[in-house]
This record gives structure tokens, C-alpha cells and sequence, in this order.
């Protein structure tokens, strides 16, 4: 490899870890701050950074928190898409996938927090949602459009172990979509429901209660295809 080359390999991989310290960082701060409270001086001052260098990285604090959120995203997805890829019958899948998603959310316990229960954090993405006049940058425009066909691209796993229950007849005919949010809602629900009740998730025995309700629906119970009883 050329000299050039070289350096360019090496200032690349330099600011890949520059940006991985601050994205733990602004983590790290949100955490103990909360959001609203957290700002762009507090993850500096955490990553050991000047401000000026986080800014090369990051434009704002809102895209900042996008970029922790897609890749929180992107590294679900990838698990999720692992479970739908295995061998066996769609529910078996199914249940995998209920499951994963599950223990994802239980081992990132303070960042699905955020995410789930943040009233900040949902108050801003009311604002882009909802497409106010003037609200946000080009760049966290983008960083919410990434968001929205992530989180897409992951119910797609779903979607088709879904069709495939349907189609064999293991599964009644059913709102594809319809079921797709039902089970995120389910799984997320459940998570929520933990945290107010203060009580630690029994992976084992959660993702079982989750699945077993599930199922009751899904399933067809005269075991014939096209039967919608």
C-alpha cells in the first residue's frame, strides 16, 4: 500500500473512533442528564474532545441523538433479520424473533429507556412527525428519514414470516400490518410495563408470556388453509 494510501486509511479509522467516543459519550450524558438538560458542551466535556471537534462530527445535539438511534436500530435489525434467516416453520421463527427482540431491548436497558419513555425525545420527534414549518436541519431531516425506512426495513422480517404462517396455513388470514404493529406494540409494551412496575424481565419466562399471547391469535386453530375462523 501507498504512503497516501496509508494515511488515509489511518486518518479514516481515526475518525470512526473519534466518532464512536462520542456517540458513548452523548450517551453516557443523556443518561445521567436526561435529555433536555444534556448539551453539546456536556458531550466535550465527556468524550475529552473540544466542542469545535464534536461539531465536525455531529451539527447538532438532535442529530447527534438520530445517529445513536439508527445505529441502536441497525445493529436490531441485523439480529432480527439472523432469526428470520434460520431454519424451521414460521412460527418457530416467529417466536425467535419475539424473543430476540426482547433480549435486545432488556440488554440495552438504558437506551431503550430513552428511546421508549423520553418525553423530550418523543416531543421532538412529534416535531418532524408532524412536519412543522421550519423544524429541523436538511441533516437531521435525513437523519429521521434513515430512522423511518430502518425501522421499515426491520418490520419487513415480520412481515414475511407472517405471509409464509398465512400461506401454509399455520397461521389464520389475518392484516398483515395490522398484526406487524400489534406485535411491536406487544413486545415494547411489555418492556414499558416492567420498567413502571420496577420489576427485572425474566427473559425465559417474558418472551414465553409475550409469544403464548400472541399465538392464541395467530393461530389456526382448525389447522386449515384459507380457514379465517
Amino acid at each position: 500500500m501507498r504512503k497516501n494510501d496509508l494515511r488515509a486509511a489511518r486518518e479514516a479509522q481515526r475518525r470512526r473512533e473519534n466518532r464512536e467516543t462520542i456517540l458513548r459519550a452523548a450517551l453516557a450524558v443523556i443518561e445521567r442528564k436526561g435529555l433536555s438538560a444534556a448539551s453539546m458542551d456536556d458531550v466535550a466535556a465527556e468524550a475529552q474532545f473540544s466542542k469545535a471537534t464534536v461539531y465536525k462530527y455531529f451539527r447538532s445535539k438532535t442529530e447527534l441523538i438520530f445517529e445513536i438511534m439508527l445505529e441502536f436500530l441497525e445493529d436490531l435489525d441485523a439480529r432480527l433479520r439472523s432469526v428470520v434467516g434460520r431454519p424451521g416453520s414460521a412460527g418457530e421463527r416467529l417466536r425467535g424473533w419475539i424473543a430476540c427482540s426482547l433480549e435486545i431491548l432488556a440488554k440495552n436497558d438504558n437506551l431503550t429507556r430513552f428511546f421508549l419513555l423520553d418525553r423530550s425525545f418523543m416531543g421532538l420527534l412529534q416535531i418532524f412527525v408532524g412536519r412543522e414549518p421550519g423544524a429541523g436541519t436538511e441533516a437531521e431531516k435525513k437523519f429521521l428519514q434513515k430512522i423511518m425506512a430502518k425501522r421499515k426495513a426491520m418490520h419487513e422480517g415480520s412481515r414475511a414470516l407472517l405471509r409464509e404462517g398465512v400461506a401454509s396455513g399455520e397461521f389464520r388470514p389475518m392484516d398483515i400490518e395490522a398484526a406487524v404493529m400489534f406485535i411491536e406494540t406487544a413486545v415494547e409494551g411489555y418492556f414499558v410495563g416492567k420498567f413502571w412496575e420496577n420489576s427485572k424481565l425474566d427473559l425465559n419466562k417474558d418472551s414465553g408470556s409475550i409469544e403464548d399471547f400472541i399465538f392464541c391469535g395467530l393461530r389456526n386453530v382448525k389447522g386449515r388453509k384459507g380457514d379465517a375462523s
